[in-house]
């Protein structure tokens, strides 16, 4: 499928801006974005473009790039505070949590935070 806006060399600055005011607004009192959740899906289509058009920016420009793992760690912190707040269903957040970035609240043997001792005695020799 082909990019359904050409991108112009000012994009990524102006898409990456565009895209964390969306994602810091979208469903807040006042805002133009209606929705409960900001989407990168949603984003995508209101700018013309395809998701795939978004994840090869974020692929090639560093500036895009930042601004999209902002805009991952604003719909983390959404989902959480929703969920927190029994606005979004507490089971599908999680699975929302664990699915998509990793969260979970297994202790994982021998993780990078794994802890262990070993403790070894040697007898002095005479």
């Amino acid at each position: 499928m082909e990019e359904a806006h050409t991108l112009d060399e000012n994009t990524p600055t102006r898409l990456a801006k565009k895209m964390v005011r969306y994602f810091e607004t979208a469903g807040c009192e006042g805002s133009e974005y209606k929705e409960a959740l900001p989407s990168f899906v949603r984003f995508a289509h209101r700018e013309n473009l395809t998701v795939k058009a978004l994840l090869c920016l974020r692929e090639r420009e560093e500036v895009f790039r930042e601004a999209y793992g902002e805009c991952e760690e604003i719909l983390k912190d959404r989902i959480t505070e929703g969920a927190l707040c029994k606005r979004f269903d507490s089971s599908f957040s999680k699975f929302l949590l664990a699915a998509r970035y990793g969260y979970s609240d297994r202790e994982e043997d021998g993780g990078a935070d794994a802890f262990s001792l070993s403790v070894t005695v040697k007898e002095p020799k005479e």
